[in-house]
């Protein structure tokens, strides 16, 4: 069968490049034909579970976890299951999955290209295959329109970016407000040259050119006069698909070397820093300062060290269903739980707007299994998880009224979200809290060598 080639669009007022398939269904036959022959088998291995004999019972467990994490949206909320064993089976298969999904989530996307294309198609391909934005509309038509030949075969989405960007000398930053990359024609003037860039899974890091700090003996002066300081920034840049919390690192984990191999001492070897990142992680930007013996002729100094990202992974629609009911007492505090995460319903209050509208207020409260103070003090990134409401027809309403904390603390994050002149009745409604399911510490392990060293 021919391989069927996506009409890329690119759409300026969004400047988002997203891939149109034309509507050809024998291309599509085999793919359904797949997710049809998915959807009976794990039905027959649901059904499975409720079996007489204990081994036929294993037998479908251990066949729904083969299948691996492509099973989640098939399974029924095991909390929805009228018979307890088939309930805490379809659990427990759950879990192991979205913490599976999860930590594959954190890897590095692949690319995989080949043929030519132009240059927007090439970008709208790697967006399609790796799920991270990247917003192409500053970039003139000569560029897009130009011809790209690159064949990678299921190489990191960074190396590849890095591959395509440097020929047709195009630049990129993260943008906060697409959660993507936006990229640009390279500045004749250029910005402060970086570093060849060190891959670390879905991460990327550079070093610009460090700072030589001249230190006169003042009164002011922390080190011995003889001594400069070398000042090193680290740009750090996480795939823009991801979700980085916070940064850990200790400056005893990231060594520093001079041209000729001395190892240079930190200005604080026992310094120990937690940065929270928030939502506007994407790219992060981390001063080392080391001291350099005056007499040092360092023209480059090469790094080498671990961080550690702490990163919401995996995401997991949580669904809550007759909403009217939860008006009632005792009609709500209804969990559900989905990997490392419980959201609990707490109560749904509604007032009427005008006529035939009403505005609905739905309280939640999040958990996560990881805890500790450094995960309660930046627990306030759950306050930009995603939530809609959705219609039986499956159209989905927006968060228009905002939201509030109403709870921050050991046991969980309480959380007040507003919906403003809804139609229709509320039981027609169902409300969905999209979750990440897993708290991961990601190790960043890198290497830049040859950062060179200017003067101050």
């Amino acid at each position: 069968m021919r391989t069927l080639q996506p009409l890329l669009v690119f759409l300026a007022a969004g400047g988002l490049f997203v891939p149109v398939l034309p509507d050809v269904q024998s291309a599509a036959a085999a793919p359904a034909d797949k997710n049809a022959d998915l959807e009976r088998e794990v039905r027959q291995l649901l059904a499975d579970l409720g079996a007489e004999t204990r081994a036929e019972r294993l037998a479908a467990e251990k066949r729904l976890l083969e299948l691996g994490p492509k099973v989640l949206p098939l399974l029924p909320a095991s909390e929805l299951l009228p018979t307890i064993s088939v309930r805490q089976a379809v659990y427990r298969i759950r879990v192991e999955l979205e913490r599976l999904q999860a930590r594959e989530s954190v890897l590095p996307s692949r690319v995989t290209l080949e043929g030519k294309r132009s240059f927007a198609e090439t970008l709208a391909e790697i967006a399609r295959q790796t799920q991270n934005r990247l917003d192409g509309h500053l970039l003139p038509e000569t560029i897009l329109n130009s011809p790209v030949n690159l064949q990678v075969d299921s190489s990191p989405f960074w190396e590849v970016l890095d591959r395509l960007a440097a020929p047709m000398k195009v630049r990129y930053e993260y943008d906060a407000g697409i959660r993507g990359l936006k990229l640009a024609a390279a500045k004749p003037d250029g910005q402060p040259p970086e570093t060849r860039a060190s891959y670390a899974g879905a991460f990327r890091v550079t070093a610009l050119s460090a700072e030589r700090i001249r230190r006169d003996g003042g009164k002011r002066q922390t080190i011995l006069p003889k001594d400069d300081l070398a000042r090193v920034t680290i740009l750090l840049m996480p795939e823009p698909r991801l979700r980085p919390l916070f940064l850990q690192f200790a400056m005893s984990d990231i060594a520093c070397r001079a041209a000729d191999k001395s190892v240079l001492q930190a200005f604080s070897p026992e310094a120990s820093y937690e940065l929270a990142l928030g939502e506007g992680g994407g790219l992060t930007r981390l001063h080392l300062d080391y001291v350099l013996p005056k007499e040092e002729t360092a023209g480059s100094l090469d790094l080498n060290g671990k961080l550690y990202c702490t990163t919401a992974a995996g995401h997991e629609l949580i669904r809550f269903t007759s909403l009217d009911k939860a008006r009632q007492p005792g009609g709500a505090n209804v969990a559900r739980r989905r990997g490392g995460v419980t959201v609990t319903l707490n109560c749904v209050r509604t007032q009427a707007s005008s006529p035939g509208k009403q505005n609905v207020d739905i309280q939640v409260t999040v958990s996560y299994d990881a805890g500790g103070p450094a995960f309660e003090s930046h627990q306030r990134w759950i306050l930009h998880n995603e939530v809609f409401l959705e219609d039986r027809d499956g159209k989905r309403v927006n968060l228009n009224g905002g939201s509030e904390t109403s709870l921050l603390g050991e046991n969980g994050t309480g959380i007040e979200y507003h919906f403003v002149d809804l139609d229709g009745d509320l039981a027609d409604y169902s409300f969905v809290y999209v979750a990440p399911t897993l708290i991961v510490d990601v190790p960043i392990e890198f290497e830049i060598q040859s950062v060179p060293v200017g003067k101050k």
